[in-house]
C-alpha cells in the first residue's frame, strides 16, 4: 500500500478484512501518517521510500493512493517491474499519461486498474440492470452532482476530485461515448485550483449528461438522477437506507432492493481475483482512456471558455463553437 491518508488508512482496514490479502508493506513519506498505521497495525512492515517495494519479489500487487500528481510516475515504475497495480482515481491527470500506462501495461502482460468505486458499488450495478433492461425507456437526462464544505486539493481541481467518480458512472450506465464535452468553473480560494465546475456532455439520441462538482457548498450531496420517457430513478449515497428510488411518470415511488456489500471491499476483491487469475478489470485500460479523455476534454473547455470539444480525437481537439 501506497499512501496512508485518510483514503489510504481505509484501504488498509478493507485489505486487512479480506482473508486472501496478506499486506506486506504500507508506504508514506510522512511519518505521523506510518505512526498512526504502526499503532493499528503493528506487524506491518512500514517504509517512507516506495523505491524499497520495487524489487520486492513477494510482492503480488500494489495499491497507489497518493496524490494524483505523483501516480504517473509511481504507477510506472512498479509496472515496470511487473507488479500489478491498482491506482486511485484519478488515474493520471493527463490523456497521454494515461495512454502511456496502458501500453506500458500491455506490453509487459499486466495488470494496471483503476480505482473507480462507483463501478463495484451495489446500486450503481442495479441501476445498470435496469437501465439494460429498457425499464426506464430512452434516457433523455442525466444530473450527477458531488457537493462538500471545506475539502480541498492542493494539486487538483474540484472535477479532478470528485466528477472521477461520476464520469466512471456515466460510462458504465450508458455504455457509449459523448459527441462533445463543455465545461466551466470557478477558482475561488486558491488560483487556477477550480472549487466549482458544471461539465456538460451530449450523447447520441438527444442525451444530456451534466456532471456538478462543488468544494464550497453547505451541504453533502452524492447525488444522481437519471431520467428517461418511461422511469426515472434517483440514487442518493448520503442517505443511510433507501439509497436508490424509482419513480413512475404517474408519480409512484418504489425502493429497490440490491446487495448491501462494501464499494471498497467489492473493489480490492476484484483487484485480487484478477491477479489471481491474470484476468483484465473491470476498471482496467477502457475505463481509465475513456475517463481521462473526458477530463482532458473538460480541462481543455475550462481553458477556452466552454467551448464544446468533440469526442472525436484525432491528435488534438476540435473545437465545436
Amino acid at each position: 500500500m501506497v499512501g496512508c491518508g485518510a483514503w489510504g488508512f481505509n484501504y488498509i482496514n478493507t485489505l486487512c478484512s479480506i482473508p486472501e490479502v496478506k499486506l506486506q508493506c504500507i508506504c508514506d513519506i510522512k511519518e505521523e501518517s506510518l505512526q498512526k498505521v504502526r499503532k493499528t497495525y503493528p506487524n506491518i512492515r512500514t517504509t517512507t521510500d516506495y523505491r524499497e517495494l520495487l524489487n520486492d519479489d513477494q510482492l503480488d500487487g500494489v495499491i497507489i493512493a497518493t496524490p494524483p500528481h505523483s501516480h504517473f510516475s509511481i504507477t510506472t515504475e512498479f509496472l515496470s517491474q511487473n507488479k500489478a497495480v491498482l491506482v486511485e482515481k484519478p488515474c493520471t491527470v493527463s490523456y497521454h499519461e494515461a495512454d502511456t500506462l496502458i501500453k506500458l501495461a500491455e506490453k509487459n502482460n499486466n495488470i494496471l486498474m483503476a480505482g473507480h468505486l462507483m463501478e463495484y458499488h451495489p446500486a450503481v450495478l442495479k441501476m445498470q440492470e435496469y437501465i439494460s433492461q429498457g425499464l426506464l425507456g430512452r434516457l433523455r437526462y442525466i444530473l450527477l452532482e458531488r457537493t462538500s464544505l471545506g475539502k480541498s486539493q492542493n494539486d487538483v481541481g474540484v472535477h479532478w476530485d470528485l466528477t472521477v467518480h461520476d464520469l466512471s458512472m456515466v460510462r458504465c450506465l450508458v455504455n457509449r461515448n459523448p459527441k462533445w464535452v463543455s465545461a466551466h468553473g470557478v477558482s475561488y480560494r486558491q488560483q487556477n485550483i477550480y472549487d466549482l465546475v458544471i461539465i456538460t456532455m451530449e450523447f447520441p439520441d438527444d442525451l444530456l449528461v451534466q456532471f456538478h462538482a462543488n468544494w464550497i457548498s453547505p451541504i453533502k450531496k452524492r447525488q444522481a438522477v437519471i431520467s428517461g420517457d418511461q422511469m426515472t430513478m434517483v440514487f442518493d449515497d448520503v442517505k443511510d437506507t433507501d439509497k436508490l428510488q424509482l419513480l413512475s411518470n404517474s408519480g409512484e415511488i418504489t425502493m429497490p432492493g440490491f446487495e448491501k456489500s462494501l464499494p471498497l471491499t467489492n473493489q480490492c476483491m476484484h483487484f485480487v481475483e484478477c491477479i489471481k487469475t491474470k484476468s483484465p478489470p473491470k476498471t482496467g485500460s477502457a475505463d481509465i482512456i475513456w475517463v481521462i479523455k473526458a477530463m482532458d476534454l473538460a480541462e481543455q473547455s475550462l481553458l477556452h471558455n466552454g467551448a464544446k470539444l468533440s469526442w472525436d480525437w484525432n491528435g488534438g481537439l476540435d473545437v465545436k463553437d
